[in-house]
């Protein structure tokens, strides 16, 4: 998968994470989705980060499977993540 170069993440002046597509704001991020982010620049599966999801927070791995394709989904339908092939 890859990550679209004119999306970017950047923290606001009150901490909150917030999704900059070509230098504007578009998204608040919560933590989860923050770091389904971080993990796809970092180039892991969809299976890897659901499964770090769910270690890292606690829940269960179906339902982080399924926060995590629903997330990607949106990032997609955004054209800001895309399938290699």
């Amino acid at each position: 998968m890859q990550v679209s170069s004119v999306a970017r993440v950047a923290k606001t002046s009150d901490g909150k994470a917030v999704m900059e597509v070509a230098g504007r704001p578009a998204f608040e991020l919560n933590p989860v989705a923050l770091s389904i982010w971080t993990k796809l620049t970092s180039g892991h599966s969809l299976p890897e980060i659901s499964s770090q999801i769910a270690a890292e927070f606690g829940a269960p791995e179906g339902v982080t499977a399924r926060d995590v394709q629903r997330f990607v989904k949106q990032l997609k339908d955004h054209l800001l993540v895309y399938d290699d092939n």
